[in-house]
């Protein structure tokens, strides 16, 4: 970048960028041609484009609630302030008016132990969390119910639990983080660099600017075309074929489903013997109607304060999620009344050496 200032003053290119409809250009372009112009821009989204974002952090009630119906719990954060010399953004909780399939007002201190999971799952530091009440140290709620539905719950109601069980356990795993961000009308779930987490002021924090670079990398790469007949790198080839299995390719052959392919493809060769193809397809069309969802809720008009009585809800959390169940990740079962697991696989027979006489 070049050292030497525009003339122009900031307040001239703050009046500029607001004529400017692409943001995404002031972010990815504009941004990078000097040091005076970057702190223009970061100045325009600090006081324009941080106070509409938006962020959801989910989570399941299956430690909660007993089963065999679990449901999605959505945590709304609304931009509240900046601090560290404008570095980090900080969001406040609030609650849904309106979300369908979502019967409870969740908390920090529930999502907390997804946040850590998925942390793990991709070898990143945890947030820092202050706070922190205590947890249950002993097995979910779910993991203690499993066993006793899975084997006494009629053909069909036992498909249906296995789906929904496996869908709610199947949060915060390495290709589904616990939280989605809006920017404009984009919903996605780019990282949040740099979190901080504070369970009793109910706030969250992160690096604002970072979060932003990898939230626009992802749209730049995007580009403005979803061109289904374009031919793009495949990053899943299984992904890929399943997709075309099941007449599925409106979602993974999108450039957004590119996108998410190549940014979670680390993660996904290290970890795709984990489980079906069939259960990362469904894992993304779910992710696909979440964001389809939130576009449509998670607004400012539709978010409310916290009810006084929120700190009456008792909330069961545990210290750490079940590690996987087969039954729950491998797909198609043997039949309706049997679940496939997948056998061990045996160790290489080892050669030795002889001696012919």
């Amino acid at each position: 970048m070049t050292k030497y200032a525009p003339s122009l003053p900031i307040d001239i290119w703050l009046l500029v960028f607001a004529q400017v409809d692409d943001d995404l250009f002031l972010w990815s372009t504009c941004r990078n041609v000097s040091q005076f112009l970057r702190d223009c821009v970061d100045e325009f989204f600090a006081h324009r484009v941080l106070p509409g974002v938006l962020i959801d952090l989910f989570y399941s009630d299956i430690h909660t609630i007993s089963g065999p119906e679990y449901h999605y719990v959505h945590v709304p954060m609304v931009f509240d302030r900046l601090e560290r010399h404008g570095l980090r953004a900080v969001f406040q909780q609030r609650a849904y008016n309106k979300l369908p399939r979502c019967r409870m007002t969740g908390s920090l201190h529930g999502w907390v132990p997804f946040i850590e999971r998925y942390c793990e799952e991709v070898h990143r530091q945890r947030p820092i969390i202050h706070n922190k009440s205590s947890s249950d140290a002993g097995r979910p709620l779910w993991e203690q119910e499993h066993e006793y539905l899975r084997n006494t719950l009629l053909i069909g109601e036992k498909d249906d639990y296995l789906l929904n069980v496996g869908d709610m356990t199947g949060i915060a795993r390495g290709d589904r983080p616990p939280f989605y961000i809006k920017i404009w009308d984009i919903v996605d779930d780019t990282d949040l660099v740099g979190l901080t987490i504070d369970c009793e002021r109910r706030e969250i924090s992160f690096n604002w600017r970072k979060t932003l670079n990898l939230f626009c990398r992802q749209q730049l790469w995007i580009g403005p075309i979803n061109d289904f007949s374009a031919q793009h790198r495949v990053y899943d080839k299984e992904l890929d074929a399943v997709a075309s299995l099941y007449m599925d390719q409106d979602l993974i052959f999108t450039r957004s489903g590119r996108a998410r392919q190549k940014r979670l493809r680390p993660w996904t060769v290290k970890n795709k013997h984990r489980m079906s193809p069939e259960v990362r397809l469904w894992t993304a069309r779910r992710i696909d109607n979440e964001k389809n969802r939130l576009k449509q809720y998670l607004t400012h008009s539709n978010l409310l304060p916290l009810p006084e009585d929120i700190d009456d809800l008792e909330e069961r959390v545990p210290q750490s999620l079940a590690q996987d169940h087969p039954d729950l990740l491998f797909w198609p079962w043997i039949d309706s009344d049997t679940y496939f697991i997948p056998p061990r696989r045996s160790a290489p027979a080892k050669l030795t050496c002889c001696s012919i006489l």
